[in-house]
């Protein structure tokens, strides 16, 4: 909302103003309250003099009335003589004529004699009489309250010559009285008393009924009104009470106070219009100043956006002062980035050391124009060029790339482009196909040495053919095929091949392969079969060995020789091995839990010998299913073991040392078998099928099984041929008191419940 500077300008001026603005309204209205309360306050309490002293004077004309009765001879005469008839009569004619409520004569012990009314107020009055005796007052004037309403009450001694009685007049605080003290004040006057039946107040009041009766809801708040001036009624009013006798007798002075408030109102209402009018008014003044302030930045802004536009020529707008200086540093700017795109961009597409294209350019290129018909891609692979870079040194090696760029521009000038997408990789494109004796003169022309700083160097390479046609697409498509058909070049005897249809999906059904194997766990595509070893001596069978199977739902059967060197190129036999051993283990737990003490072999290959934790991994798999150690056997091949052969035989010795069965599998076929046999930690040498299938018709097979089960008798091991398919070959591996023998002759690879059928079967024969 505020992203630009000429907004955020306009918000700060405008921020700034309103915060001054703000602030002067807060403490003008803030004063002007403040001022208009300690105005009522002071109101108030000229109000609340003025009310006491219309009490007062009042008090002064009733005393001077009662003195006139208590001074008249007649009423001391029937006071003296007691005569209570005549008494009554002077009380009530003089009390009607000066206006009072009740008229009362009281003994000089404080007793009530006559009273025109009667009033439970016989302890207040004889309080006042004692009180009055001990002071030696000349009269008594007070509050008195009776039935929730006060009383206004003078006494008089009656003296003849002693004081014989005493003769009181009380004068209501009603209505009246209010609205005559309205008038003096200017105020609205309440009188407001609790009775003794209940908290509802009562009294009289000169405020509007709907006021009154806020007034007289509750004694409490006429407490806190007697602190200070306090509004109530909504703001209405700033009242103050006035404790008029002791049992919560009330006068309370009513400053109407809407006059202030709308004076106040006024006065905010202006202090507003002039608060947004000042608003309004910087609004524009801010407006056409920061249009003014910022109209050569958002020049500058444009002409650095216009820098950012691949391609742009534009030019740095005509500004002075410190924009000027920036303007100028732009314009430096730009010719800057032109030059470091240009240079970027060069070596995005180029090979900084031969000044050919580079991958990123033939994938570009390729991406452009795929699909084609015509045409074709030349991969030039280098042969043992890493090597040569070891032996020569960096420097001798570029220059020898140098030379070889040389050649292939030279052969290929018609292509139409030229790379070097990989260290020791050259890719040429042609528009027309090439044939296959253009293919071996580029081959040609690499026989002649290279001169490297005075030395000759002769180079080999290996050269790969991708024709262009339709089924390719992208240029992931083309680089892979090109790569197979490379890789074909390498493994064969000549130095070109060009791409054959279907080499692409084998090697998409390797991908497959390698990529389906975590779902093919787990859903069961994989699967156990074991295939008997038969001991030869008992002519029983004890031995299993366990084998995988893969049915796959679209590819079908995958024999295992695929899948499993794939998945060791991957990386992933690991994966497989651990599904084997959980499998296998189960399956024997169940076996021996009925009674069948077989013992099954798995395979290893060397990722799985490889790793240390391996026999920890099967002391805890064994343990896990509550099976002894000679429920497992394992076996490796003699080149697993040749791959790294200090650390498989420190594994194989941890796995000796659990007491695990250890067998060397397709003993035989390596290199190195009689030169490592006597060290390998092995309990027993199983040979391969290779020597085992015509032992009965090949005397050289036949010498070679011999030897074999000899020399691995004389090292105490075990013998177990597999590959056995006929009566005679079985009898002379008998013959040649071979341990074990595993072969179709007695059985293929079987499922569990197969298995047990074929034990079954085998020992009733």
């Amino acid at each position: 909302m505020l992203a630009s500077f000429r907004s955020r300008l306009l918000a700060l001026l405008l921020g700034m103003l309103a915060m001054v603005q703000l602030g002067t309204g807060v403490a003008v209205l803030s004063s002007l309250k403040e001022d208009n309360y300690k105005q009522g306050v002071q109101a108030i309490e000229v109000a609340k003099n003025v009310f006491d002293s219309s009490l007062d004077s009042r008090v002064d004309q009733l005393t001077k009335s009662v003195k006139i009765l208590a001074s008249d001879f007649g009423f001391k005469q029937a006071v003296a003589t007691q005569e209570i008839g005549t008494i009554r009569s002077v009380l009530a004619n003089h009390g009607a004529r000066i206006s009072a409520d009740v008229s009362l004569l009281i003994a000089p012990d404080g007793k009530i004699v006559a009273a025109t009314k009667e009033l439970n107020i016989d302890q207040q009055v004889t309080q006042l009489v004692r009180s009055a005796r001990r002071t030696g007052s000349a009269s008594i004037s007070t509050m008195i309250s009776f039935s929730g309403q006060a009383y206004q009450l003078v006494l008089v001694p009656v003296k003849a010559p002693n004081i014989i009685a005493w003769v009181g007049m009380a004068f209501l605080l009603d209505k009246a009285l209010a609205e005559q003290l309205k008038a003096v004040t200017g105020f609205e006057i309440s009188f407001v008393g609790n009775p003794r039946d209940g908290n509802k107040l009562t009294g009289y009041s000169t405020l509007p009924e709907q006021d009154k009766a806020a007034l007289f809801q509750q004694a409490q708040h006429l407490n806190s009104l007697a602190q200070q001036p306090t509004f109530t009624n909504n703001d209405k009013y700033l009242s103050l009470s006035i404790n008029l006798a002791a049992k919560n007798q009330w006068g309370v002075l009513h400053l109407p106070y809407q006059p202030w408030l709308e004076s106040y109102n006024r006065t905010r209402t202006q202090l507003l219009w002039i608060f947004t009018g000042g608003l309004a008014f910087a609004l524009l003044v801010g407006i056409f100043l920061a249009r003014n302030l910022t109209a050569p930045i958002e020049r500058l802004v444009e002409f650095a956006r216009q820098i950012g536009l691949v391609g742009s020529d534009a030019k740095a707008p005509a500004v002075t002062g410190e924009f000027g200086v920036l303007s100028n540093t732009m314009m430096a700017m730009q010719s800057s980035i032109a030059l470091r795109e240009e240079e970027l961009t060069s070596r995005a597409l180029h090979d900084l050391h031969t000044g050919l294209y580079n991958r990123n350019a033939v994938e570009q290129y390729l991406t452009k124009v795929l699909p084609r018909h015509n045409g074709c891609l030349v991969l030039v692979d280098i042969r043992h060029f890493k090597d040569l870079n070891n032996l020569l040194g960096f420097d001798h090696g570029d220059a020898l790339l140098l030379g070889v760029t040389e050649r292939l521009l030279g052969w290929g000038s018609g292509a139409v482009m030229q790379a070097r997408i990989a260290g020791d990789q050259f890719l040429l494109v042609f528009d027309e196909e090439i044939n296959g004796a253009q293919c071996h003169s580029l081959c040609a022309c690499f026989e002649p040495a290279f001169i490297v700083d005075g030395s000759e160097v002769h180079l080999s390479v290996a050269v790969g053919v991708l024709p262009f046609e339709a089924t390719i697409l992208s240029a992931n498509d083309a680089m892979r095929r090109l790569d197979i058909t490379l890789d074909r070049s390498k493994e064969a005897s000549a130095s070109c091949a060009f791409y054959q249809t279907g080499q692409d999906e084998s090697h998409q059904r390797q991908l497959r392969i390698i990529g389906d194997l975590t779902e093919a766990l787990v859903s069961q595509q994989m699967f156990v079969v074991y295939q008997p070893k038969v001991s030869v001596a008992e002519k029983d069978c004890h031995e299993v060995e366990a084998l995988v199977r893969w049915q796959h739902p679209e590819l079908g059967f995958i024999p295992p020789d695929e899948f499993i060197s794939l998945l060791e190129q991957a990386g992933n036999i690991q994966q497989l091995t651990q599904w084997v051993i959980e499998t296998v283990l189960s399956q024997l737990q169940v076996w021996w839990r009925n009674g069948h003490q077989i013992r099954a072999a798995i395979n290893l290959s060397v990722h799985d010998l490889v790793n240390e934790q391996l026999p920890a991994y099967i002391a805890q798999a064994l343990e896990d299913k509550a099976l002894p150690v000679t429920a497992l056997a394992l076996e490796v091949t003699e080149s697993a073991v040749m791959k790294d052969r200090n650390k498989v035989i420190q594994v194989l010795n941890g796995l000796q040392s659990l007491g695990i069965h250890l067998a060397i599998d397709d003993f035989g076929t390596g290199q190195s078998s009689l030169a490592y046999l006597r060290e390998l930690p092995v309990n027993e040498v199983k040979i391969d099928r290779a020597f085992i299938q015509f032992i009965d018709t090949n005397k050289g097979d036949e010498f070679i099984v011999k030897a074999s089960i000899e020399m691995s008798h004389s090292l105490g091991l075990q013998v177990t041929a597999e590959g056995a398919e006929n009566a005679s070959g079985v009898a002379l591996l008998e013959h040649y008191q071979c341990d074990k023998i595993q072969g179709y002759y007695f059985s293929k690879p079987l499922i569990s419940e197969d298995f047990l059928r074929w034990l079954d079967d085998f020992r009733k024969v």
